[in-house]
């Protein structure tokens, strides 16, 4: 057995969760964290990494700054010792690059134990502590922090055809392929699906002859970025949350769809100038069909392409298109890691999710000496703000008190505008 070494928390997955973890761990001198990557890099969703993408969130919710505004691992800190606090504060008034964000991410990873290209197989226990076996050898931990992420939807029908000619969004900006001149059905109508269009219309790839975009959503709307609406990405609200029955929480997730669902309204707008330009301003040949309320409903191959079924949601109508180029952006979806197996009968499931506590440990019938941790994948049971980098230093020390049994990170300071205790009396200012 090639023995790698032991560790009191073992993360596996080096994406922003677990980083910022580690980050916030790192000035705690009894925690040591471990973090290991199956990638050669922490890069961030590199297929949808284009030069001009926004981050959604503001620069402060980094991997730090909400839990401890002075670790060292700042996004500020960051721009800081890279001799461009002024120009970045300039030049990005109004908003964050993603592309920057992912070099602080990295940034942030070289100064940490982080371990890249080290994918880990099998997840056991032998009665005393957690035996993790790699690409690279044998871990043994105190404690697992899952934070593998989300791994992209793929419909059953479409599996097969995964190539050259049809892929999904995370891998968009890896095809490598011109688009000019081709027939190209985009699925999805989120965020990822609107970049996508974006990238598209462009034309950086070449300009397609035709372009059809389908949304099983009502609309091609905006994303509900409101105040009131940010309230739900408060750790507050998440607390609320979480003390609600099953059925309740359904309820709330349903009415967060709009924070969850939609587009950012800049991106929407200059899709639409776009479209505009084409139609009327440039000599181009190209042709839209954009259809809200469509799913795909099937594929099959043809000699030159892909024949699509397409269904309205409403009346399930039927009908036909053919593309030579077929891009899902059908989003993401929990899984629960195959390296997981060995402890799968020890860990009880609702569905085919985890049953996270409100400290985001997994119930498992090890003892509590050994903890296992989840990040990214407790969305029923914590809401809709769970994926979402806002929280992400929150959850982190949230963690970090859990596993040192005493609060290091205080927590309870935060204020929120909604009133969640239906009882109390309207506060005074």
């Amino acid at each position: 057995m090639d023995y790698k070494g032991s560790a009191r928390v073992l993360g596996i997955g080096a994406g922003p969760a677990n980083l910022s973890l580690a980050a916030l761990a790192e000035p705690i001198p009894e925690l040591s964290v471990t973090v290991l990557e199956a990638r050669n890099s922490v890069s961030w969703h590199p297929g949808l990494l284009w030069t001009d993408s926004r981050l959604q969130v503001s620069g402060v919710k980094d991997l730090v700054t909400l839990a401890d505004p002075r670790n060292r691992f700042s996004f500020l800190n960051f721009l800081h010792e890279h001799g461009r606090l002024y120009r970045h504060l300039i030049a990005n008034a109004d908003h964050v690059s993603r592309l920057e964000f992912d070099q602080y991410f990295t940034w942030a990873a070289k100064m940490l134990d982080v371990h890249l290209a080290e994918t880990v197989k099998e997840v056991d226990h032998d009665g005393q502590r957690f035996v993790v076996q790699t690409t690279a050898g044998t871990w043994i931990a105190d404690n697992l922090l899952l934070g593998i992420g989300q791994a992209p939807y793929i419909p059953d029908f479409a599996r097969p055809f995964i190539g050259p000619h049809l892929w999904h969004a995370a891998h968009h900006l890896n095809h490598g392929r011109s688009l000019a001149d081709k027939d190209v059905l985009l699925v999805g109508g989120g965020q990822s699906g609107a970049e996508i269009a974006m990238d598209l219309v462009s034309g950086k790839a070449g300009l397609p002859r035709q372009l059809t975009w389908v949304t099983g959503q009502r609309g091609f709307t905006p994303l509900d970025e409101s105040p009131f609406s940010g309230e739900w990405f408060n750790p507050k609200f998440v607390e609320y949350f979480h003390e609600k029955s099953l059925t309740q929480r359904s309820m709330l997730l349903a009415l967060q769809s709009p924070a969850d669902h939609g587009t950012s309204q800049q991106l929407l707008q200059r899709i639409y100038k776009r479209l505009y330009e084409i139609d009327y301003l440039t000599p181009h040949t190209f042709r839209h069909s954009l259809m809200s309320g469509v799913e795909l409903a099937d594929l099959s191959r043809l000699r030159n392409g892909f024949n699509c079924s397409l269904q309205d949601v409403v009346t399930s109508e039927k009908w036909d298109t053919t593309a030579e180029i077929v891009v899902l952006a059908t989003g993401f979806h929990r899984q629960l890691p195959c390296f997981m197996e060995p402890l799968r009968d020890r860990l009880p499931l609702a569905g085919d999710e985890y049953i996270v506590e409100r400290d985001y440990r997994i119930a498992w019938d090890g003892p509590d000496t050994n903890r296992i941790y989840v990040q990214n994948a407790a969305r029923s049971s914590h809401g809709v703000a769970d994926p979402n980098l806002s929280l992400a230093a929150w959850r982190s020390a949230v963690i970090i008190n859990s596993l040192l049994r005493r609060e290091h990170y205080s927590l309870g300071r935060q204020d929120i505008t909604l009133d969640l205790n239906r009882n109390e009396q309207p506060r005074l200012p």
